[in-house]
């Protein structure tokens, strides 16, 4: 899980802009992906493939969840 309380000013800016109109196709990008992995996921049936579905749904998780608190954190 990324902690956005610690991160710098310049790096909760970064994750904040991400949430900018025009930007915001990273966004789709991200979530696209994610909802790539956890279909993935679904059909997976080796536990080595599923380890790492698994972490790579996890990170994808982690980054949307942090640009969407990057904008509290900000406000402080």
């Amino acid at each position: 899980m990324i902690n956005v309380n610690s991160l710098s000013v310049s790096e909760v800016s970064a994750l904040n802009r991400l949430r900018e109109p025009g930007v915001n196709k990273i966004l789709t990008v991200l979530e696209s992906e994610l909802a790539s992995t956890k279909q993935k996921l679904v059909h997976a049936n080796e536990m080595g493939r599923i380890h790492r579905l698994q972490g790579r749904a996890e990170a994808f998780e982690d980054l949307l969840k942090a640009i969407e608190e990057s904008s509290k954190v900000k406000e402080r």
